[in-house]
C-alpha cells in the first residue's frame, strides 16, 4: 500500500473498477432505477472527498473511480454499500501510488544509478 504525506496527512488511493457482465433477472426499468441510485451515491462520495475522479465505462455495463480512503476496509466498505454491489460481476480494486510518490521514487532509483 502506498502513502504519501502532504502536510502531514496521509492519502491512500484505490481504482476501482465493477462491472455488471449479466444482466439481472429483472424488468429493465427496476434495474436503471439502481443504476440511478448508483450514480446518486458515486456524486454524494465526489462531494464528499471520498471519490476524486469516475464515470462510467464507455460501451460496457460498468463504472470506475478513484477513491480516497484512510484504510483497506474504508474501501471496501464503499463498495459494499454500492446499490448494485450484488449485481457485479466483477469488481477490481487496484490500490495506486500518488503521480508525486511515483516520481519522487524513480528520481531515487535514478539517482543510484551508476
Amino acid at each position: 500500500m502506498a502513502l504519501l504525506t502532504i502536510e502531514g496527512e496521509k492519502e491512500m488511493l484505490f481504482l476501482l473498477k465493477v462491472e455488471v457482465k449479466q444482466m439481472p433477472q429483472m424488468p429493465v426499468k427496476d434495474f436503471l432505477g439502481y443504476v440511478i441510485k448508483e450514480w446518486e451515491y458515486f456524486s454524494r462520495y465526489q462531494r464528499r472527498g471520498k471519490i476524486v475522479a469516475g464515470g462510467k465505462l464507455s460501451g460496457r455495463r460498468g463504472a470506475a473511480a478513484i477513491i480516497d480512503a484512510e484504510s483497506n476496509e474504508e474501501v471496501e466498505e464503499i463498495v459494499a454499500k454500492l446499490p448494485l454491489f450484488p449485481f457485479f460481476t466483477d469488481i477490481e480494486i487496484t490500490p495506486l501510488v500518488p503521480m508525486e510518490k511515483a516520481l519522487q521514487d524513480t528520481r531515487r532509483i535514478h539517482s543510484l544509478m551508476k
